[in-house]
């Protein structure tokens, strides 16, 4: 099996430490949170564009199409001269829904992860460990970033822009109703990324934390 990438190992490892730190005393304040989550920053924008890039592969090899290179650093296209934070290219997709599965992976991904950090957010499943819900929540905002950037997008190297051109819609009087049905479930994710900060800075400090033993966990990277 593949070695997980090193932004997720990153990650877990900085989660990991969030908890050791979270046992030594009772709660974390709101300004501790904050810190924390600035460090989350770095290493989840490097998942996020890992997860970007890497849908983007999976659907190429789905449809037996050949990865010829993927980039997960910014840069700019030395064909088309726009700017991308990450880069995926491919040949052989063959068809067009090929192409669109291709150009809509990354979407898919996101809305597979942020619908289940919506079901964590909105029941009991959430958890208790506010710096755990707090690197839910952090990387919920990268994915969520990565979705709704595109609907104000007009490039025609854009993902979405490239998948409506491919089912027909060439103007951007035919397009809108495809822009407004993305722009609300960018609303939806927004909400539920929204309601996972209110989760976690509106938890209830407890005033005093009794020592206690913390779970083993072993994981290889």
């Amino acid at each position: 099996m593949s070695r997980p990438p090193r932004a997720l190992r990153a990650l877990v490892l900085c989660a990991a430490l969030c908890g050791m730190a979270a046992s030594a005393r009772a709660e974390p304040t709101d300004r501790d949170l904050v810190w924390v989550g600035v460090g989350l920053a770095l290493p989840t924008y490097a998942l996020g564009v890992t997860l970007h890039e890497g849908s983007h592969a999976v659907a190429a090899k789905l449809v037996g199409a050949e990865v010829l290179s993927m980039s997960v650093l910014p840069g700019r296209d030395a064909r088309t001269g726009a700017f991308h934070f990450g880069l995926t290219r491919v040949r052989g997709l063959g068809s067009r829904g090929n192409k669109l599965f291709f150009y809509l992976a990354p979407k898919l991904t996101n809305t597979a992860l942020l619908a289940g950090y919506g079901g964590l957010v909105m029941t009991d499943a959430w958890p208790e460990n506010r710096y755990g819900q707090l690197a839910l929540t952090v990387l919920a905002t990268g994915l969520w970033v990565d979705f709704a950037k595109d609907v104000l997008s007009f490039s025609p190297h854009n993902d979405i822009v490239k998948s409506m051109q491919l089912g027909g819609l060439d103007s951007e009087w035919s397009r809108l109703p495809v822009r407004l049905g993305y722009a609300t479930v960018a609303v939806t994710w927004a909400y539920f990324v929204v309601r996972g900060y209110q989760r976690t800075f509106d938890a209830p400090a407890a005033a005093t934390a009794a020592p206690r033993m913390l779970p083993v966990w072993s994981a290889q990277f």
